[in-house]
């Protein structure tokens, strides 16, 4: 259930940071010569070395340390649900970012580079529990929703004041999940089930709840293209609904009555494509279509319960 970033200060960056702090610390308890022989013997039944080639459809043992950093930029139309929020303004559609890759002794800092809007705050701080030939289990940490800030959009985003006055700040979700991940001859199928946290409700207690996320995504190569197809469903346990588009006592008005929000789901599809142009450059191209359950659409903080988003931009890798 995707929410409006800050198009001054991208909201994501609070939950980022969080990821890459323990991702830090996580790195810095390891010695850097210390051997994991279960995972070195591992690697070996499985044939998976840093020479091998990438391949991606297949799992890819992240037991040397390697790194890569790719600067991403691109314009994007990034419609949202949310009443009152609107791409107004060219700046608005400019949304740059730092790209990561990074490995050691199974743990790895990645961006999920097989979907378009996950380029948009899709980092990942995880460890391989179990790698196998064709699947792999993960536990993980990311940003599963973006937040929005009603009083910044006004004052600095030109969001309209009569629907976003008087509502509180929506922070990001943050969720700890177990990763499945089926590898098929051309194709990759994820599950995700995570326990998340958000911020404080009108109550002032922290709200969490249950994401049960899923993706298939279809790789079809094509002479120097990478092209992605995929689809998705995700389902939303109430606490983290009514907590983005509910309704509290305290943000009651003549235009805005109080409202409960139910648990939801979202569908996905998507398509995704990146062209190289040389050694350090690729153009990437995505649409991605996303449609929530209808009860989602009874919130009086929602606009409509389906969007389309469009990125166009370039990659350079580092």
């Amino acid at each position: 259930m995707a929410f409006k970033k800050n198009n001054t200060k991208r909201i994501y960056n609070h939950g980022f940071n969080w990821l890459v702090a323990i991702f830090l610390l996580m790195f810095s308890s390891i010695s850097y010569g210390q051997e994991t022989s279960e995972n070195l013997e591992h690697s070996t039944s499985l044939e998976l070395s840093a020479e091998q080639e990438y391949n991606a459809n297949k799992p890819i043992l992240k037991d040397e340390f390697e790194w890569q950093f790719a600067l991403d930029f691109s314009l994007v139309y990034d419609p949202i649900i949310i009443a009152g929020i609107e791409q107004d303004e060219l700046l608005h559609y400019f949304m740059p970012g730092l790209l990561f890759d990074i490995s050691y002794k199974g743990f790895f800092l990645q961006t999920n580079q097989r979907r378009s809007n996950a380029l948009l705050g899709g980092t990942e701080f995880g460890y391989q529990l179990v790698v196998e030939q064709n699947w792999q289990l993960d536990v993980i940490a990311k940003a599963y929703m973006q937040g929005y800030d009603p009083a910044a959009e006004i004052e600095y985003s030109s969001g309209d004041e009569k629907l976003l006055a008087g509502l509180r700040e929506r922070n990001v979700t943050l969720g700890i999940a177990l990763r499945y991940s089926q590898y098929f001859e051309n194709s990759l199928f994820t599950l995700d089930l995570a326990a998340t946290t958000s911020g404080d409700d009108e109550f002032d207690k922290s709200v969490r709840g249950v994401i049960i996320d899923s993706f298939y995504s279809y790789l079809l190569p094509y002479r120097n293209w990478d092209i992605y197809f995929g689809a998705g469903l995700t389902y939303f346990s109430q606490d983290i609904v009514d907590y983005y588009i509910g309704v509290g006592s305290d943000e009651v008005n003549e235009t805005r009555p109080e409202y409960t929000a139910k648990g939801g789901f979202r569908g996905q599809v998507e398509f995704y494509a990146q062209h190289p142009l040389s050694a350090s450059w690729s153009f990437n191209a995505g649409i991605t279509h996303s449609l929530y359950s209808s009860n989602v659409k009874a919130s009086p903080l929602v606009d409509t319960n389906q969007v389309t988003q469009v990125m166009l931009g370039v990659l350079y890798v580092f």
